[in-house]
């Protein structure tokens, strides 16, 4: 899964926004509850200043048993009369206004100036306009067994907002002269008053503060949040994309890259030590590849000796190779006269010894002969069109006696006559060192296998054992000279000089092959190499 990377100024961007946002947004909303409580706190206090100045007016009009006022006026329409208390004067005829008729000449002024309602209400009411709605009922009811003293609730009146006020009236004395002593409640209470304010203006007054607010808290967001990231930027961000680029031009190798931070804080401080690292840095490469080019002159000088000394081993080889052909020739031809003519059986001990030792002499003279002659390019080739499989059986019945002597089977698999253009010869000696590898890697019962394939370009050859393996160490090494392995059953004993392989190395690139070996460590070996169809 991929990891995501987030810029640093933009983690700080979310962090500050994620810190701030519900931070400053709870103080502005427990603003706006404080404001919603002060808005009712003020319309309750509101409605208990008018409640009570009602009820101090309806005392001042009980106390004074009544006001005249006359029939005619404008202040005495829609008011029922429950009694019959007028005066005859000059002027006119005058009503007498009980605290209730002037209470509602009140309210329906009030109610047309569209400022306030209110209303007198009663659990037994002489006028039916008085009798409770149900949350005056419950108030009365509250009053009466004085758990409360006023009620409130916020509610729809004809579809707007109101706040509705309910306070108990008591019994006064001058109320005893209209009202009976049985009429009134327990406790002395003979009903409420209740008032309705208008709350639209309030409300939309209120919505109003909780828009400012929002505009207020998102701008003072907006700033701080836009200030926090200018700062970052500026005091943060921009020093270390100095640093990055610094670090990046070193990298490329401008060890001369410097940073110019002039904040006069850590990062001046740290510019400072980045610079002096540069610097170090750049004469500790100047100093390095002082040494370099120094290494590398004595390695040349040292190289052109080896190739020196390694010219003349390879022409010391090839022409002690060479001269030690003709007297090994020579006792050769003594060695086979020798055979012919000693009949002792002493003698004829000694003689197969000394047969046996010269032939490996003479195999060891032929391979040193044959590598210095492939490594130092000198070899002569003759490439003709021949049959590769006729050529491994040829090889497979030269090699048969030695693998019958040590009881190991070989067998050969091949499609017909398979063609390549190749040096038999040469050919030939890659395949015998192959097969005599694999027979002496080999345990008596066990089985050789040689098979041929060929495709549209290439002839594939494999020699395939079931001796002891190569380990995966030794695989990379066989195929240079004088690299050797332990043989079976010898107990960890090396033979041979290490030629073999690197000769048939070197006779198979010669033809524009390759050779390759896999194995495994206790489940034998195979080796294989290619020759083109056509050089």
């Amino acid at each position: 899964m991929r990891k995501f990377h987030l810029p640093l100024q933009w983690k700080f961007l979310l962090c500050i926004t994620l810190i701030i946002f519900p931070t400053i947004g709870i103080i502005f909303v427990w603003e706006g509850m404080q404001q919603e409580k002060r808005a009712i706190d003020q319309i309750m206090n509101q409605a208990r200043v008018l409640a009570r100045q009602i009820i101090l007016t309806r005392q001042w009009i009980s106390d004074c048993g009544g006001v005249m006022v006359e029939q005619t006026s404008e202040g005495a329409k829609d008011i029922r009369c429950f009694f019959d208390d007028k005066l005859i004067t000059s002027k006119g005829s005058y009503q007498r206004f009980t605290p209730s008729m002037v209470t509602k000449k009140l309210s329906q002024y009030s109610d047309r100036e569209d400022l306030y309602r209110f209303r007198l209400t009663s659990l037994k009411p002489l006028n039916p306009e008085n009798r409770p709605d149900e949350f005056e009922r419950a108030a009365l009811v509250k009053f009466r067994n004085a758990e409360i003293t006023e009620a409130c609730k916020f509610g729809l009146q004809n579809e707007k907002q109101c706040f509705q006020y309910v306070v108990p009236l008591h019994l006064e004395k001058g109320c005893l002269k209209c009202h009976q002593a049985r009429e009134v409640s327990k406790g002395g209470i003979r009903g409420g008053l209740s008032l309705l304010l208008p709350m639209d203006k309030v409300m939309s007054g209120l919505h109003q503060d909780h828009l400012k607010l929002v505009i207020a808290a998102i701008s003072l967001i907006s700033l701080l949040i836009f200030t926090l990231f200018f700062l970052l930027r500026r005091l943060v961000i921009k020093p270390m994309r100095e640093f990055e680029e610094m670090a990046g031009k070193i990298g490329r190798g401008h060890l001369d890259a410097r940073v110019d931070i002039l904040t006069g804080d850590e990062f001046e401080r740290l510019g400072r030590a980045f610079n002096s690292m540069a610097e170090k840095l750049g004469r500790g490469r100047d100093l390095l590849e002082e040494r370099i080019n120094q290494s590398t002159q004595e390695l040349s000088k040292a190289n052109r000796e080896l190739q020196s000394l390694d010219k003349l081993k390879s022409d010391f080889l090839a022409n002690m190779s060479h001269e030690l052909r003709s007297p090994l020739t020579v006792i050769r031809g003594g060695v086979d006269y020798l055979n012919r003519t000693i009949e002792g059986t002493e003698n004829r001990r000694y003689l197969d010894i000394m047969d046996k030792n010269l032939r490996r002499l003479i195999h060891l003279v032929s391979d040193l002969f044959d590598f210095t002659r492939i490594e130092a390019r000198k070899a002569d080739w003759s490439f003709e069109r021949e049959n590769v499989s006729g050529l491994i059986q040829e090889v497979v019945e030269i090699l048969s006696p030695l693998a019958t002597d040590k009881g190991v089977a070989i067998h050969c698999q091949y499609p017909g006559d398979v063609y390549a253009e190749m040096d038999s010869e040469r050919i030939e000696q890659v395949m015998v060192n192959l097969v005599e590898n694999a027979i002496k890697f080999s345990d008596e019962g066990m089985e050789i296998e040689v098979e041929v394939q060929e495709n549209k370009d290439d002839v594939l050859v494999a020699v395939k054992d079931q001796g002891v393996g190569i380990s995966e160490e030794s695989l990379d090494i066989i195929f240079e000279k004088f690299s050797t392995l332990p043989t079976s059953g010898g107990a960890g004993k090396r033979e041979g000089t290490g030629l073999g392989l690197a000769i048939c190395k070197g006779i198979v690139e010669a033809h524009g092959g390759r050779i390759w070996a896999e194995s495994k460590e206790g489940e034998g070996s195979v080796f294989f190499f290619s020759l083109p169809r056509r050089r």
